[in-house]
């Protein structure tokens, strides 16, 4: 009885090899719920494109998010021990996303480390414009830049504002003026004044916005890298949502699915119009008084399969879709459940077995042209729920200097509180629709 146990074992093994690793120039055979990968599509271009796959066009309302660390951004770092260095920068803003959500009830003036972010958008302030490279953070209340009355801290090399060339700059009015001041939870900080002028967006397609409040720095305590600032979309009376005007409380991002690429930023009746051409999906927003903006994430699937983890796992802390996160964290018994069920459907490659604090399930793709990736979905709602299905970007982490062609399943364990990250967020029109008070997830956008 057991030979023929071992037998029977050793012939679904081996069927299994057969349909899932052909014979090289031989196509891969599908099973349900899978989809085929080629390895090329995973490495970017050395410089950068336009992206095709967003399936969007430029118009009025409308910014270009690029990646600090990619071939679009002006002066990218060149990636040596970058992946570690990214992963590091992600923990901490995890840890301070945790420790404000504990802090949320009571008075708490610290602000999310907006300073390890990952996308940008170029913006114009004043008249004439100067233009910056600000974080995109919806997990920040306010929008500041570094300016030409820096006195700490300020990099020589890094655009400042400079209010005395700017007609249009004030701050001497009720709102324009007075200390601003804002305190990461890594102990880093920035202070300056309040101030106010003209916004204006990536190549004049964002219409001005006049008497922009923001921050001017001019003591800057900490490394907030190569960018000028933070773009604030947070909830919050200082925040870009809350200074464009009622007529225009929706926006919505494309991320792009790799470095190489652009995305883009929408506002208004563009964001509108665009997430029109989209097929989407949405899901309420829950009712907070924090910064974040909160949805109720319900159940994961994988391979077709739903995980054996009730929805109340998922919902006693809450779930934060987040700009600046890049791995979504997930509570320890959630991720157990999905990292165990993603490795029982990569049984047929290497899993490597490597030190990583952050990510624990990754493989080598070395010498493989094509691979099989399990479906992933979320589940959103708690009574009307919906199945949004990520991307195959939206589900593993390259390396940017991937020499050895690693792919990591790009999830992560968290005692605190569910974040979506930006990587499970790749290929989406991610829709905020504020009056609405929803999310919505587009895609196929014409």
């Amino acid at each position: 009885m057991a030979i023929w146990s071992c037998f029977f074992l050793v012939y679904i093994i081996g069927y299994y090899l057969i349909i899932t690793q052909p014979i090289l120039g031989e196509k891969l055979l599908v099973p349900p719920h899978f989809q085929v990968v080629n390895v090329s599509s995973l490495h970017p271009e050395p410089h950068c494109q336009s992206s095709s796959t967003s399936g969007q066009t430029i118009r009025s309302q409308k910014l270009e998010i690029v990646a600090r660390y990619g071939p679009c951004f002006p002066n990218p770092k060149t990636p040596t021990s970058e992946s570690s260095q990214l992963r590091n920068w992600d923990q901490v803003r995890v840890r301070s996303i945790n420790k404000k959500h504990k802090a949320q009830r009571v008075p708490f003036d610290n602000e999310v480390n907006s300073d390890h972010g990952y996308y940008t958008v170029k913006i114009g302030l004043g008249t004439p414009r100067q233009d910056f490279y600000l974080m995109v953070d919806t997990g920040s209340k306010s929008t500041w830049v570094h300016c030409k009355s820096c006195t700490k801290g300020c990099k020589s090399d890094k655009p400042l504002f400079d209010p005395s060339k700017s007609s249009t700059y004030t701050n001497n009015t009720a709102t324009c003026n007075g200390p601003f001041s804002v305190r990461y939870v890594d102990k880093s900080s920035i202070s300056g004044t309040w101030g106010c002028d003209t916004l204006t967006g990536d190549d004049h397609d964002l219409g001005a916005i006049m008497n922009f409040r923001f921050g001017c720095g001019q003591e800057i305590d900490g490394d907030f890298g190569d960018a000028s600032g933070v773009f604030g979309l947070g909830k919050g009376e200082s925040s870009v949502t809350s200074q464009i005007g009622s007529a225009m409380k929706m926006f919505s991002y494309y991320i792009p699915p790799r470095s190489d690429l652009k995305g883009n930023l929408y506002f208004g009746n563009e964001a509108r119009e665009n997430s029109n051409t989209c097929s989407n999906q949405f899901t309420p927003l829950v009712k907070d008084d924090s910064v974040n903006y909160y949805v109720d994430l319900v159940g994961i699937s994988v391979a077709g399969k739903k995980l054996n983890v009730s929805s109340t796992i998922f919902t006693s802390r809450g779930t934060i879709i987040d700009s600046g996160t890049v791995i979504t964290r997930l509570p320890q018994m959630v991720y157990s459940a999905l990292r165990n069920a993603f490795r029982q459907s990569m049984l047929t490659y290497t899993l490597l077995d490597e030190d990583d604090e952050l990510l624990d399930t990754c493989y080598s793709l070395e010498g493989i042209e094509q691979f099989l990736l399990p479906e992933i979905k979320f589940h959103f709602g708690q009574g009307s729920t919906i199945d949004v299905t990520l991307t195959y970007q939206g589900k593993i982490w390259t390396p940017p200097d991937n020499k050895r062609s690693i792919m990591c399943l790009a999830f992560a364990s968290t005692k605190g509180v569910t974040i979506i990250g930006n990587v499970q967020q790749r290929g989406f029109n991610v829709i905020y629709d504020l009056e609405g008070q929803r999310i919505g997830f587009g895609t196929k956008c014409a």
